[in-house]
């Protein structure tokens, strides 16, 4: 299964992959719609379903579907592993069911989508000035949709919580991470993090310098992971604008939270921003991601080694398929 939670513009009245567009929701930034998806591969569409809008605030539309979807959980008819996916910048919405659909295929995991307005079109520097704007913007809805998922987890009856063991995995990609920085940082910011058994910072477009101060704040999680290619070709451009970025360098690596993966180097790494989707043909890479992406420890497979120099779990084991 595939659910949307976005802060796009809304198309009411489609129900395939322009039910959300690339702008931001006319209503505001804040403004939040719900929607469920599945890809029909005998017609090659998109099938959206847009939650409606009701002021039933006792019993809202996303409730309804959390406990339909709990249901399914506890009938063997959906798999209890979660990941909730925030991507980075100039990913549309198609492409964000894309990665989605990607991530069910290849890790056999559902995923939650928070789609954020991050192709908001024009020169390539100044499309992503606005899409770092839009980030920061939209760290308050990211605020309330994790608010309202700890809020219908910890609602569910203690019975149902030990028979319905969900696992519910952060995956942050790119500048995505500066949406999660933004919120990290503000004051709303919390507790929201202890519905998560990983979160993992995917080739953060952040800065490297100064993350300690945000990164440590993430309490709860039981693992926290930030990945990092030197070669990134991607990041590599983000370099030209920005500071070195989180995701390509293992210079400053002194957080006390997170395990720090560096996978420069490896077989079939190259100057890869993405080693998720499709999954990697190193084998230890896509052995990795089916870890952290299912609730278990990435670093102790084989295939890496400690570094104390740079603090990382560096890949030296380079298995291609």
């Amino acid at each position: 299964m595939i659910i949307i939670v976005s802060n796009r513009n809304v198309n009411e009245g489609a129900t395939d992959h322009t039910v959300f567009g690339e702008q931001t929701n006319t209503r505001g930034i804040n403004e939040l719609r719900v929607a469920t998806a599945s890809y029909d591969t005998s017609a090659s569409q998109w099938n959206v379903n847009l939650l409606p809008e009701t002021n039933d605030e006792s019993n809202p539309p996303s409730r309804v579907l959390f406990e339909q979807v709990t249901a399914l959980i506890r009938s063997g008819d959906l798999k209890e592993r979660w990941v909730f996916y925030i991507h980075g910048f100039n990913q549309s919405f198609v492409e964000n069911l894309e990665a989605c659909q990607a991530l069910k295929e290849e890790y056999g995991v559902n995923a939650i989508a928070f789609s954020w307005p991050s192709n908001p079109g024009g020169i390539v520097f100044s499309e992503y000035r606005r899409a770092r704007l839009a980030a920061q913007a939209s760290s308050s809805a990211l605020d309330r949709t994790l608010e309202k998922i700890e809020q219908y987890l910890l609602s569910r009856p203690t019975e149902e919580i030990m028979a319905c063991n969900i696992s519910l995995n952060l995956l942050i990609h790119s500048l995505g991470n500066y949406l999660v920085e933004s919120f990290i940082r503000s004051p709303v910011f919390s507790g929201e993090t202890r519905i998560f058994d990983n979160i993992i910072f995917h080739q953060a477009d952040v800065d490297n310098r100064k993350h300690t101060e945000w990164i440590d704040r993430v309490e709860h999680g039981q693992r926290i992971y930030v990945t990092i290619n030197e070669f990134d070709s991607i990041l590599r451009k983000s370099d030209i604008i920005n500071p070195a970025r989180l995701g390509n360098t293992v210079e400053g690596l002194t957080a006390a939270r997170p395990l720090y993966i560096d996978f420069t180097g490896g077989e079939h790494v190259g100057g890869s921003h993405n080693f998720f989707q499709p999954k990697s043909e190193n084998r230890t890479i896509a052995e990795f991601f089916q870890q952290v992406l299912t609730g278990k420890h990435g670093e102790r497979i084989s295939g890496f080694e400690f570094d104390s120099r740079t603090n990382t779990f560096r890949l030296v084991e380079n298995r291609g398929r």
